[in-house]
């Protein structure tokens, strides 16, 4: 899709409540600067860096509401509009996806790690699975459309920033848990708060958690995320990195959600401020993690993010362990070669619900 063709994307319509735009089909620069949401403004930028490197000629265009072009004349306007414009990238928040009729369709779902627009994208994946099998690709998932007897996966398009994730200001808070009040917890750890990021040099062991709004409501991943805390608590040479949830709220709010699945894991933990274990108000940059590297391991939920970094990161981490949602097996050789592509290397999977069978699953 990024060789050189012109491309138009389309992007949810809320998101272009506060965009000038000029028309049905408009520029893409016009939504520089434009208020739309963070997860957004990231996907556009990795979608326009992509689009300059295929050595396109055109510039990349957008379409508002593709819906409404449906057959008739409305398409022939629109196919008179777009002009030679035979690609269409949708993308999508969860909520919903569109297809634009006699065009080659692509899809890039961002924005998923909110809890709620995860939940939205598997019910209309499981109401209309046969939306999916329209796509000839997807940027960045391996999402699959399943039906009774069969399953329909578009080919999957990797995509990753070519600039190292910079820094930027972050508050590191010791990790504290009062079982009996998460908002007393978050009130100690906003009171012990510093604007630098924690000591990484003095620990021999770090495990940097990434941590969406999805996995905090993951009761799975979050026993996980306890029992790992738990033995940490004690031993000075390892430190653990959570990131909390990237969402336009109070840090207070962002704590307490990542808490409250920590708390209903119901691992006993001790009630104490942490020395070695932290939250971060926000991603860890590239340059902060350089030196550690090759002491670093990686913990996702399969709704992070991971094209924020480079693949440099996933390259030389020491280790990648990635939770993934599945009810069926079968689903794992899709994640095996999908996250082979994206970090070029295989991490290790573990699945984010309870089986039957051993929950670890083999490289």
């Amino acid at each position: 899709m990024f060789t050189g063709e012109p491309l138009v994307i389309s992007i949810p319509a809320c998101e272009l409540a506060h965009v000038a735009v000029t028309g049905s089909v408009f520029d893409t620069k016009v939504m520089e600067g434009a208020s739309i949401s963070a997860d957004l403004r990231i996907a556009v930028d990795l979608v326009t860096a992509a689009y300059r490197r295929g050595g396109a000629t055109e510039p990349l265009r957008c379409v508002a509401r593709p819906e409404i072009f449906t057959h008739g004349p409305s398409l022939n306007w629109l196919q008179n509009a777009l002009g030679p414009i035979k690609q269409h990238l949708c993308l999508s928040d969860g909520t919903s996806v569109k297809l634009i009729p006699q065009l080659r369709n692509h899809l890039f779902t961002y924005g998923i790690q909110s809890h709620q627009r995860y939940v939205d994208f598997k019910k209309l994946m499981r109401r209309a699975p046969e939306l999916l099998a329209q796509y000839d690709s997807q940027i960045n998932s391996f999402h699959c459309g399943e039906y009774p007897d069969s399953a329909s996966e578009p080919s999957s398009t990797m995509l990753l920033s070519m600039k190292p994730l910079a820094a930027a200001a972050l508050w590191s808070f010791g990790f504290y848990l009062n079982p009996h009040s998460l908002e007393d917890s978050a009130e100690h750890m906003l009171k012990w708060g510093e604007i630098e990021e924690p000591p990484l040099a003095e620990f021999q062991k770090i495990t940097y958690i990434p941590l969406t709004e999805a996995a905090a409501n993951d009761a799975n991943f979050q026993r996980r995320v306890a029992e790992m805390i738990a033995p940490i608590y004690f031993d000075p040479t390892q430190c653990l990195l959570i990131r909390l949830p990237m969402l336009e709220s109070e840090l207070t709010t962002r704590m307490t959600i990542a808490l409250d699945g920590i708390r209903r894991s119901r691992v006993h933990l001790p009630q104490a401020r942490s020395k070695n274990i932290f939250f971060l108000s926000g991603d860890l940059s590239e340059e902060a993690m350089a030196p550690i590297r090759s002491r670093l391991k990686l913990v996702l939920h399969q709704t992070f993010e991971f094209w924020r970094y480079t693949g440099a990161l996933y390259q030389e981490a020491q280790e990648i362990t990635v939770y993934i949602e599945a009810d069926r097996t079968s689903l794992l050789e899709s994640a095996r070669n999908f996250y082979m592509q994206a970090f070029g290397r295989a991490p290790r999977f573990m699945m984010s619900h309870r089986s039957s069978r051993c929950e670890r699953l083999a490289e």
